[in-house]
């Protein structure tokens, strides 16, 4: 079964990049294939050479409680804390690049996930606003793809196979929802979709 990874923003605080260590890698003037605003499959390993600094300052006062995820998924990539990382290297280390960062609590990874495929036509649908209601693969093309995105979405979403499913749960690692609904990005009855922890 193919499954969605959704970060868990009611519990959980989300990443941020430092904005002039991008402008210093980047450039200032540069907003073309910038890791934060460029989602599209890429290899940034020949343009980012130090660790990625991040944080997870709390948007609003609320959220200063809540704790730093082990996984947290934005625009189809993801952070991984040292645990998470450890865990799920062996299943997606040929799926991807992953770059160090660094936050104010330790360090951990940034994946970007490079496999990408097709959507199922027969299944996959949008309503009359380009949302999409409707999304599913055909198994047989996504069998080895432990975890992917498809360019259907814009690569905006990260699908994944039982095998990390099952590794998130058996290890504990927080920070996701994870439903079998592929076309639902915000789940709103978030008793539809279990939570990784």
């Amino acid at each position: 079964m193919i499954y969605n990874l959704i970060t868990d923003n009611d519990s959980y605080r989300e990443f941020g990049f430092d904005i002039p260590q991008l402008q210093k890698i980047f450039g200032s003037g540069v907003v073309r294939n910038r890791i934060d605003m460029y989602c599209l499959p890429f290899n940034f390993k020949n343009i980012i050479k130090e660790p990625l600094e991040l944080s997870f300052i709390p948007l609003k006062k609320a959220d200063a409680e809540l704790p730093i995820p082990d996984l947290s998924v934005r625009s189809g990539r993801m952070f991984l804390s040292k645990q998470a990382y450890s865990v799920l290297f062996p299943i997606i280390k040929d799926c991807g690049d992953f770059l160090p960062v660094n936050y104010a609590l330790g360090s951990g990874y940034f994946f970007i996930p490079l496999l990408v495929a097709k959507v199922d036509n027969h299944v996959t649908q949008m309503n009359e606003w380009e949302e999409i209601t409707s999304l599913g693969f055909i198994e047989e093309d996504v069998k080895e793809y432990p975890i992917f995105r498809t360019d259907y979405d814009t690569y905006y979403r990260l699908f994944c196979q039982e095998p990390i499913k099952k590794a998130i749960e058996d290890n504990n690692l927080t920070g996701l929802y994870i439903t079998n609904d592929l076309a639902n990005v915000f789940p709103e009855d978030r008793s539809s979709v279990e939570k990784a922890n």
